[in-house]
């Protein structure tokens, strides 16, 4: 069995999502691969408390919606 590398998330980004290792998913009975290797959000200039709040809303109603569409199905 081959060992997955490590993530290249580092704990500071706004959003980091990493998944090194392709992912087996069936859509419409297809077989497919995910591979998604990186995906970073972060800022160059440090963020105000209230931008902070305003990604962190934005960020859960995303969140709340996948979850929405995924238990409705």
């Amino acid at each position: 069995m081959s060992q997955c590398p490590d993530g290249c998330c580092q704990g500071n980004e706004i959003l980091c999502v990493s998944i090194p290792c392709p992912i087996s998913i069936v859509l419409l009975g297809l077989e497919l691969q995910l591979e998604l290797p990186c995906i970073k959000l972060t800022a160059q200039d440090s963020l105000t408390p209230a931008q902070i709040q305003q990604i962190l809303s934005v960020l859960s109603g995303i969140i709340g919606s996948l979850g929405t569409n995924i238990a409705s199905e």
